[in-house]
């Protein structure tokens, strides 16, 4: 062979050999994460049924690796599941939970028991729950209450007088998602939007009250509200005695009854204008009810009209 065709051979061999581009690989599907859905057995004895609502209120037993005995209102998806279900009533069921939200099935009837009332009595440091009275109604004066702040200072509600209030019950113990946990994600959007505009958030005042003061002292609070991002005085939390909340509990609708292991409660959302007087309730047994915007449109309003009164600027 001459050099000179060997030369040509080689280079030949480096052309398709050495420069051949690589076969394009298969992109890498995009892996997503799975929602973490956990199960839970529970059994217990039926407090309350609200079918329109689709939430039964259990005393339930303990519920190994989530939370103590207590007495707390679970969602159904079916209203109908309720309809033979009636206070007193030992049930079982399977409490399902992911991220955002929970929900009680397979809720099965396993010793009927005749209907019980709810009462709310005060004795000593303790609660029970009793129907509400009468509630009060939109343009009527809140009654003044006085809580302790998560700085351990005292506070009246007539303390906020000029200020737009937005008040919610909360306890920071509450395992269930879609209940105090949502009412701090909601407090949280509405802080965010109004801190967006400072000259307005100054005249607003966002406030989560615990009616669990055997637990939520105001070290306890202050750490809970590092957590949600909570920054006073825009957004404060604070508790409150049983005495005081019974000034104010049952006109605003709220019905709750902590003792040492357990609370049974609703949820009770409400705006009070800058004279005192509420302009708007959302109560329930679930916190789904209410969106931050409808809110933030009620404070807006109630700014305006004060502006339009000669009380301030917007």
């Amino acid at each position: 062979m001459t050099l000179r065709r060997f030369a040509f051979l080689l280079l030949a061999v480096f052309v398709t050999s050495g420069c051949r581009r690589p076969a394009p690989t298969a992109p890498k599907a995009h892996s997503v994460t799975p929602v973490q859905t956990k199960t839970y057995r529970v059994t217990g004895t039926v407090r309350a049924v609200n079918p329109e609502a689709k939430v039964v209120t259990v005393r339930h037993d303990a519920i190994p690796g989530y939370m103590d005995a207590m007495t707390m209102p679970f969602r159904v998806r079916d209203k109908a599941v309720l309809e033979d279900v009636r206070p007193g009533d030992e049930v079982e069921g399977t409490l399902r939970v992911d991220r955002d939200e929970s929900e009680l099935t397979e809720l099965t009837v396993t010793r009927p028991a005749p209907a019980q009332s709810l009462s709310l009595k005060l004795a000593g440091n303790g609660a029970s729950i009793q129907a509400t009275s009468r509630l009060i109604e939109v343009g009527e004066t809140v009654p003044d209450f006085t809580l302790t702040t998560q700085e351990g200072k005292g506070l009246k509600l007539s303390d906020l007088r000029g200020k737009v209030v937005v008040l919610t019950f909360i306890y920071t113990r509450c395992p269930l998602p879609d209940f105090c946990p949502l009412m701090d994600r909601k407090f949280a959007e509405l802080a965010g939007s109004l801190s967006a505009f400072p000259e307005r958030a100054e005249r607003v005042r966002l406030l989560s009250v615990s009616f669990d003061p055997e637990h939520d002292t105001p070290d306890i609070l202050s750490k809970h509200a590092a957590v949600q991002g909570a920054k006073p005085p825009l957004w404060m939390f604070a508790v409150a005695s049983h005495p005081e909340l019974a000034k104010v509990a049952p006109g605003l609708g709220l019905t709750y009854g902590p003792t040492a292991n357990e609370v049974i409660h609703n949820l009770v959302t409400v705006v009070i204008g800058p004279d005192g007087k509420l302009a708007a309730r959302e109560s329930g047994s679930t916190g789904k009810t209410w969106k931050p915007l409808d809110v933030l449109k009620v404070v807006h309003s109630l700014l305006t009209s004060r502006k339009d009164a000669g009380g301030g600027h917007p």
